[in-house]
This record gives C-alpha cells, structure tokens and sequence, in this order.
C-alpha cells in the first residue's frame, strides 16, 4: 500500500481509516503497528495526500487500539487544533443557518400580530400565543394573509382554530 500510495496509483484512500484495525498483532505488537499506521497517515496528511478528516477517523477508531499516552502523542503530533477551527467553523455555519431560519420566522409571527393591532387596534392573548407557537413558515404566510383580508378578528380566529 505504501509502494502505490508514494506513486499515486493507490484509489481506495477511505481504506486508510479501517487499516488500523487491521491485523493479527495484539498487545505491545498491535499498539506499534497502529501507531505506525497512524504516523504515517499522519504523514500523507501533512504531505497533502488526505484530508484531515481521514486521518482524524482513522485516530478515532484506534483510540481502543492505542494507549492515552499514545494517542495524547498522536494527538498533538496531528495539530488538532485544525479539526477544532474545522469545527467551530461548521458549527458557526449551522448556528447561523438555524438563527436566520429562526429569525425568519420571528419575523413571520410578528408581522401577523402586528397586521391585526393595525387593522383592529387589539389582539387578543389568545391569539398572540396561538400565533407564536406555529413553527411553519407558509402556515404563518396564510395566516399574515388572512390577517390583511379578514373582515373582523373573530374571522381570523376562526381560521386560527383550522390552523392549528
């Protein structure tokens, strides 16, 4: 496998994640050969060969294979403060996709209470709580519509009730 990674003819990078599982080896033996595995993932990774998640799921996977102090070694040898920045940056990600959904439909409810106290100057609690449980966007959409063309508040919360 080392001859055909180093001339690039080697494909099937993903079994470089289960190669440390691989073998007959136990004991003392078994923790050299998956640490050397491991050292030497770690040197395509750095090389530029795999992604750092590759070789982040291979460590993952020996953590039973290898001792504390081992994969501590292995661990920093790794930098993987890179795989924390990766995650940080993912989850900053999602956190911002999550908030501008959220905020959306914030901005949903509001707009519907705030075309009923336009329109008829009052809304009842009911209402407000009812509004600002619904959690679909195209539900408080209909809803903001309704809230335009409704001839009184006892029509809107009529349509409220089909609603929810």
């Amino acid at each position: 496998m080392r001859y055909a990674i180093s001339f690039i003819t080697f494909e099937n990078w993903l079994e470089l994640v289960f190669l440390p599982l691989c073998g007959k080896e136990t004991g003392e033996a078994r923790s050299a050969m998956v640490e050397e595995v491991l050292r030497f993932e770690s040197k395509l990774y750095h090389a530029g060969k795999i992604p750092v998640r590759l070789l982040v799921t291979a460590l993952i996977l020996s953590n039973k294979l290898i001792s504390k102090e081992q994969l501590k070694d292995l661990w920093e040898e790794i930098k993987m403060l890179d795989i924390f920045d990766i995650a940080i940056e993912e989850g900053i990600q999602k956190g911002k996709t999550l908030g501008i959904k959220e905020g959306g439909m914030e901005t949903a409810r509001e707009m519907v209470l705030e075309t009923l106290i336009q329109r008829f100057n009052i809304v009842s609690t009911y209402i407000s709580e009812q509004v600002r449980k619904i959690q679909n966007q195209d539900i408080l959409k209909g809803l903001h519509r309704q809230a335009v063309i409704c001839q009184d508040l006892h029509k809107f919360e009529s349509v409220l009730k089909q609603v929810i």
